[in-house]
């Protein structure tokens, strides 16, 4: 009974109407809230209009940088930190060479060696060290200058490799070069020794350039605005290097190439390049010609054409696109050389001549760790010459040619940093009449500022 009576009387306190004192209390609560949502209301609404005028002026600013015309760089002024501080950087490298034969006999049959295309001195040598300056002028040109220092029969000589202007900014992909430069036929031939994956030369480089080819002139470059890399260009100089070597009026030698290139996927890139280059030397001297009973050794003389077409093709793959730890490199190229003129020796020997040399190299390099790097070379060189008198190939050293000079290499490279390195390599040399082993150690390093090298 009590129960019931329990029950009857909570189920009246839950129906009964609110008393007046709480239903104040939630009146108060309900005009809290609504001022409290009026004033956020407020705040969003002055939150939008500002951006909206945020963006409205972000749009008038980005409309009148768009129609502005463009202004000239600031000229660099007399203190600027780079007036007196250009970059410099200096490169070290030493050598131990070792040949089965000796080193004054080497030749290249069906080549006449000039220069410095010949082995270098047995034992110890300086080998090539080099000393690069180089800074942006102002904001039309960047300068480079390359001081080498190297060992040339059994002397201590300094040249001056590279010496020259190049613009800045000249827009449309062209660029102009003046001055010392190497110049640009083939792939190897731009490219600093240092910089080369092997101590020497590629035989077709010593047997045609003396190693490497340089002039002094003007080089225009003209780069296609393709989805790939396409570069043409064309290069005029004084002609005073071999082959081009000889008296002048004028333009001494030129040179025209084209070279393209782009990659595949993200682990692989290719560069493919033709190159030609002409020059009509007078008075090109073979300086190793050959004596005549007592005579003392003369040099002949060429006069004529002298053509020179190259082909190259570069292949590089890295896992993932790290090149830093792990790649392979694939360089091959082929030059073909073909001299129409005269050879004469003296004032009462003359011969017709025409020649043909042409030769090139097949290199594999890989890196397996970012401290290890090995590889192997193979070179083959060919020749046939023609001229009214054959006595006087020999005067001018081109009697050969009936063999065909090839060469393998093997090396294996320590990079203790990306500034130092020390490589072992072996040559088998079968330039000549005699095979000959050649061993050659030697270590490259740098020091100060150094630019990335080219692909």
């Amino acid at each position: 009974m009590k129960s019931k009576k329990l029950l009857v009387l909570l189920m009246t306190a839950a129906l009964s109407p609110i008393s007046p004192a709480f239903a104040g209390d939630i009146d108060d609560l309900k005009q809290e809230i609504a001022k409290m949502r009026a004033d956020y209301e407020q705040r969003i609404q002055q939150l939008e209009q500002r951006l909206s005028e945020a963006e409205a002026t972000t749009q008038a600013v980005a409309d009148e940088v768009a129609t502005a015309p463009e202004s000239p760089a600031p000229v660099a002024s007399a203190n600027s930190s780079n007036t007196f501080n250009p970059a410099i950087s200096m490169v070290l490298n030493g050598s131990f060479n070792q040949y089965q034969n000796h080193a004054d006999d080497y030749a290249l049959d069906g080549f006449n060696v000039q220069g410095e295309g010949g082995l270098d001195s047995e034992g110890f040598s300086l080998g090539e060290s080099e000393l690069t300056v180089s800074s942006n002028i102002d904001q039309l040109f960047y300068g480079q200058a390359t001081l080498a220092v190297h060992d040339h029969d059994d002397e201590t000589e300094l040249e001056v490799e590279e010496a020259f202007i190049e613009t800045l900014g000249l827009g449309n992909g062209l660029t102009v070069r003046a001055g010392r430069y190497f110049a640009p036929i083939g792939y190897l031939n731009e490219r600093h020794a240092h910089a080369w994956n092997f101590a020497d030369a590629p035989l077709i480089y010593r047997g045609l350039f003396g190693n490497q080819l340089s002039t002094d002139g003007v080089k225009l470059s003209y780069l296609l605005p393709t989805d790939y890399m396409f570069e043409v260009g064309t290069s005029v100089g004084n002609g005073d290097s071999y082959p081009g070597s000889g008296d002048h009026s004028g333009i001494g030698d030129w040179l025209v190439y084209a070279k393209t290139g782009s990659d595949i996927g993200i682990e692989s890139s290719w560069q493919a390049g033709i190159s030609h280059w002409r020059s009509s030397p007078d008075d090109r001297s073979y300086s190793s010609g050959h004596s005549h009973g007592d005579e003392e050794e003369s040099s002949a003389l060429f006069n004529g054409d002298t053509d020179i077409t190259n082909l190259s093709l570069v292949y590089k793959w890295a896992p993932n696109g790290n090149f830093r730890q792990e790649n392979l490199t694939l360089i091959g190229e082929f030059m073909y050389l073909h001299d129409d003129g005269n050879i004469s020796h003296g004032s009462d020997e003359f011969a017709n001549y025409d020649g043909k040399q042409y030769g090139g190299y097949l290199e594999g390099v890989y890196q397996f760790n970012p401290q290890w790097r090995s590889g192997l070379r193979y070179d083959w060189l060919g020749s046939k010459h023609r001229a009214s008198d054959d006595e006087l190939l020999a005067d001018a050293g081109l009697e050969g040619g009936r063999s065909h000079p090839q060469r393998t290499s093997a090396m294996v490279e320590y990079l203790p940093s990306e500034f130092s390195r020390i490589r072992a390599q072996i040559n088998h040399d079968q330039s000549y009449s005699d095979d000959d082993w050649q061993m050659i150690l030697q270590y490259t390093v740098s020091l100060g500022a150094h630019g990335a090298h080219q692909y």
